[in-house]
């Protein structure tokens, strides 16, 4: 399965993940939220959080899933600094549209990425890092739009990556099994996510399943791991904060 990759403003960089070590112990946490829809969200957001369910050691970082609950709209819109963006590690699992995550389906709601988050703060100014969605379409790409990152910058108020499918996707699965324990490995967050999702591929059902992968991030943070620590934050379309050079946003994506 092939990547594409594409940023605003810089060149392509070689591809590696570096495991950055930090001096202080933190205890940093993970939530799951779950559309209250068919059974096989809560499965796959159980699936994800359970490998966490104890303190998990990640260079000098420690991880724990401290919320898992059905999904609110406000939980990431007006009241996100009590539910998701008080996490450090948002996994979230439901029917999807483009940049639209629905949260339930009998009353028909959900929370539109482009534009509900401007109604709250965002996502990031207050704790969250990573933003991972296990549904269909939200992470639109380039092969879909021109501009893929502009819908998302209401929500990228100190997000490092935001990841998920671009296309339609079949779960039920074992992407967040096995998503979990390349983290707790070391491995790069984003890039743990598109090998979780290859490596779910079957000649039985197809080189489509189980869909292709998107991720937003920002250049400073491709190599982002557990280990890596959760501050300094991006901000805006890229440029300097607290010495760090944040770079561009990016776009990587699968494609047949």
């Amino acid at each position: 399965m092939k990547t594409k990759r594409w940023s605003r403003l810089l060149p392509s960089l070689g591809l590696g993940c570096i495991l950055l070590l930090t001096g202080q112990a933190q205890a940093r946490l993970i939530g799951g939220y779950v559309d209250r829809a068919e059974e096989r969200f809560v499965r796959n957001v159980w699936n994800f959080i359970k490998e966490f369910q104890t303190y998990q050691a990640v260079g000098s970082q420690s991880w724990k899933y401290s919320q898992y609950y059905y999904m609110q709209p406000y939980m990431f819109t007006t009241a996100n600094d009590s539910w998701t963006d008080s996490m450090d590690f948002i996994f979230a699992s439901g029917h999807g549209n483009t940049y639209y995550l629905q949260t339930n389906q009998s009353t028909s709601t959900g929370v539109s990425f482009s534009s509900d988050m401007a109604s709250g703060d965002g996502l990031g100014d207050y704790n969250a890092e990573y933003l991972v969605i296990e549904s269909c379409l939200t992470v639109a790409s380039l092969a879909e739009s021109s501009d893929p990152w502009s819908n998302w910058m209401d929500t990228l108020k100190g997000l490092h990556q935001i990841v998920g499918f671009r296309t339609v996707s079949y779960s039920d699965n074992g992407i967040p099994n096995n998503y979990a324990r390349k983290l707790k490995a070391g491995g790069c967050v984003w890039n743990s996510w598109f090998n979780a999702v290859n490596e779910e591929r079957s000649y039985a059902y197809g080189t489509f399943y189980p869909g292709m992968a998107s991720a937003i991030f920002y250049d400073g943070t491709r190599y982002d791991t557990l280990a890596t620590a959760g501050y300094p934050d991006p901000r805006g379309w890229g440029g300097w904060n607290q010495g760090r050079d944040w770079g561009y946003i990016w776009n990587w994506y699968q494609y047949e």
